[in-house]
């Protein structure tokens, strides 16, 4: 898909109000980018709110002591969340990419708003479990959203320019406007030069002599070591997306120490290990407006199974169709080449390791990475001109007579706040047609006739969820797929013929093209014939859930 048909839908979306924006809790509006502070006080909202859905707790603790929240939604009227598939979301791994918080948010406020109003998102929710951690990288967003740094790590102290020192040069809001901006320093020997039509743009230079002035670019700030150098040692860290114990490598920039060296990337393998049953996973980044999927580098596709190659691309169509981004779950090979991803990748640990179909989104389409001509076609286009700040003169003290300008970072990290509404409705409509293709367990048919040896049970049993009831990486090459099992539960009765317990192995879903049946029987006879006797059949699956039906015996 095109990216200029991401535009047009943006343009759409902001027309054309979703009917969606209603089924909310009002407890939160997404107009502008919160800090955690309002987050920590919504979460506490909702929880108190709705007290029979959510579940609000403290998974760990950031490196400066910062909560690390997750929400559990189930309804407990329709069941256990350890007897329902579960789905997992989360955002802001990245702690400047702002609007990913903000979509798992507003997944998790839909989820619980729409309960019991809209009759999809109930069905939904009564049927599956929910696990949402909405910020992954508290300490992140925390300089993101309060100062005007976007910083991407974490902040675990690092030399990043070796004097002994930590983090003790890092950028700066000169002229404090909220903003933290480039430097456009006049230099005879700089690498740059003004574009011939555009003053905006900067054209680098490659070799041999350049016509008219010549600068240097730079982030905007000071030499505070005085070393010479700007900017080149500032907070932190560790790349928490880079972190995971899958295809981990000391050689991958800002990858830790050793994998789940950090408490966050430690606490949310936890707290999803602990929850065997999430069926599926998606995680909510900025930007680019792409979608996403394992394996990123160290790995290519024909190393995996096919099936789930293709299943992940499937529910990727869906996306792509509701959202215009591009669907890069099709081809391996493209993401490489768009995004040089790296090693010790979340998405590749809960594929790979954990062994779920995990989708990552990259939320905002924009032209970076199209061109200087696209991307100011898409600035002056799309947002009126104002993602790109344009130059204006200030007065460094050390370097004097500079310029300070370039793109503000609530345009291509995360967009301008009076669109991200919409960005985040129809990322919330796309992820939505994601849960509801996880695997589902069902009883089609149980039925008890007389036999010669007292009363048959015939059970029909089914996976009526789109998805297998576990993927072929954890079924073939992990070997960690639990099968999906039948028992029987008798009361005043015993067995006469069948195995107790009968496995069924994995259940393929719908997305295979049809329901497929499997056929269960026993033969049991009812002991005290003055006393009432039942017979439970029970369906269990680790990722699919566990439904029940009983049925009355006679004695005939």
């Amino acid at each position: 898909m095109s990216r200029l048909r991401g535009w047009l839908l943006l343009v759409a979306t902001l027309l054309v109000p979703s009917a969606c924006t209603a089924q909310r809790t009002g407890l939160i509006t997404f107009d502008h980018y919160h800090t955690l502070d309002e987050i920590a006080s919504y979460l506490e909202a909702l929880s108190a709110q709705y007290p029979q859905l959510v579940t609000l707790k403290v998974i760990g603790r950031s490196r400066e002591g910062r909560a690390i929240w997750a929400v559990d939604v189930n309804n407990p009227a329709t069941g256990s969340a350890s007897e329902k598939p579960g789905f997992y979301v989360d955002g802001n791994i990245h702690g400047g990419e702002v609007l990913g918080g903000e979509g798992a948010l507003a997944f998790l406020d839909r989820i619980v708003g729409a309960h019991g109003s809209d009759p999809a998102i109930t069905e939904l929710v009564d049927t599956r479990a929910f696990y949402v951690v909405p910020i992954v990288n508290p300490d992140g967003r925390a300089i993101s959203v309060d100062t005007p740094e976007n910083h991407r790590w974490n902040v675990r102290p690092v030399d990043e320019d070796g004097d002994g020192l930590f983090d003790e040069d890092p950028p700066e809001d000169l002229d404090g406007d909220g903003r933290m901006l480039q430097m456009r320093v006049p230099d005879p020997e700089g690498d740059w030069a003004l574009h011939s039509t555009d003053p905006r743009r900067m054209v680098r230079i490659r070799g041999g002599a350049a016509e008219g002035a010549r600068y240097r670019l730079m982030t905007e700030g000071l030499d505070n070591d005085g070393d010479g150098r700007f900017n080149e040692d500032r907070v932190g860290g560790v790349d928490l997306n880079r972190n995971f114990p899958a295809n981990w490598s000391a050689a991958q920039f800002a990858s830790g120490p050793f994998p789940l060296s950090e408490p966050e990337t430690h606490a949310l393998v936890t707290y999803i290990t602990d929850r065997p049953t999430i069926a599926a996973i998606h995680t909510f980044h900025t930007s680019g407006g792409l979608i996403l999927r394992f394996p990123t580098l160290a790995d290519q596709d024909w190393n995996f199974p096919r099936a789930d190659i293709e299943a992940h691309r499937a529910i990727a169509e869906d996306g792509s169709a509701i959202t215009g981004y591009a669907n890069f779950a099709h081809e391996k090979k493209a993401i490489v080449d768009l995004m040089s991803p790296g090693h010790g990748v979340f998405n590749d640990w809960a594929s790979k390791e954990f062994g779920v179909l995990a989708i990552t989104t990259e939320m905002w389409a924009h032209a970076m990475g199209e061109g200087q001509d696209a991307l100011f076609a898409w600035n002056d286009d799309l947002l009126g001109g104002s993602g790109f700040v344009d130059w204006y003169p200030f007065e460094h003290p050390n370097l004097g007579s500079v310029e300070l300008g370039g793109w503000d970072r609530w345009s291509t990290a995360s967009p301008p706040e009076r669109m991200m509404a919409a960005e985040i409705e129809r990322n919330v409509r796309w992820v939505l047609t994601f849960a509801d293709k996880t695997p589902q367990v069902a009883i089609q048919a149980a039925t008890g006739v007389p036999s010669a040896d007292g009363q048959r049970i015939d059970v029909s049993v089914a996976n009526i969820g789109w998805m297998a009831t576990a993927t072929e990486q954890a079924a073939e090459v992990l070997d960690i797929a639990k099968p999906v099992r039948v028992r029987l539960e008798l009361v005043n009765a015993e067995l006469v013929s069948g195995d107790a317990v009968v496995s069924l192995g994995v259940l393929p879903g719908t997305g295979a093209g049809r329901i497929e049946s499997r056929a269960v029987t026993w033969t049991v006879r009812v002991g005290d014939n003055t006393r009432a006797a039942s017979a439970t059949i029970v369906v269990e699956s680790e990722k699919a859930g566990t439904v029940r039906r009983t049925l009355k015996l006679s004695s005939f």
